[in-house]
């Protein structure tokens, strides 16, 4: 006699990530554009605490800046998303409609889902209308803004005693 073992279904329940090769597609383009804006704020953060102030490396920074955000605007901007996004949505009304008693669903994963969607829905639509070089200005613009509010910062704090005087 042999024996024979049945494979017991699965307990463990279905996410949304899983059962959506649309939804796990989104989610790793938005996981790049989340390290691109960690990229972003690394090299503002460089530029407003250890960067040396002087024209020339705040408009060498200006210019990364703007590279950067260039690429981080084609990215969330690409047309995919939006598709990715509505495969998505379709998606979750599916195992949401059709869901059998053998599949168990995550259901607070499924709420976290159809949340990330109609906030990323949002912030796409919103995302599309601006055009990239838009996008490169502003970041080159807040650099060099920055670079004028320091140097405008050090004037007021050499002149501080003369500033004291005018105020009493």
């Amino acid at each position: 006699m042999t024996a024979t073992t049945t494979a017991a279904p699965s307990t463990k329940p279905l996410t949304l990530e899983e059962h959506s090769p649309s939804y796990a597609s989104l989610l790793d383009k938005l996981r790049t554009i989340t390290h691109l804006n960690h990229a972003s704020s690394v090299l503002n953060y460089d530029r407003q605490v250890f960067m040396s102030q002087t024209d020339k490396t705040s408009a060498a920074r200006g210019k990364q800046m703007a590279t950067l955000a260039t690429i981080l605007h084609e990215k969330s901007t690409d047309p995919e998303i939006g598709t990715l996004i509505e495969k998505a949505m379709e998606d979750l009304n599916d195992l949401t409609t059709s869901c059998d008693d053998e599949k168990k669903v995550n259901e607070e994963d499924l709420k976290t889902a159809k949340r990330i969607l109609e906030l990323e829905k949002r912030d796409y639509s919103k995302r599309v209308c601006i055009p990239s070089e838009l996008a490169a200005r502003k970041a080159k613009l807040e650099a060099s803004a920055n670079h004028a509010w320091v140097q405008v910062c050090m004037y007021v704090c050499a002149c501080g005693d003369v500033f004291e005087v005018l105020l009493i």
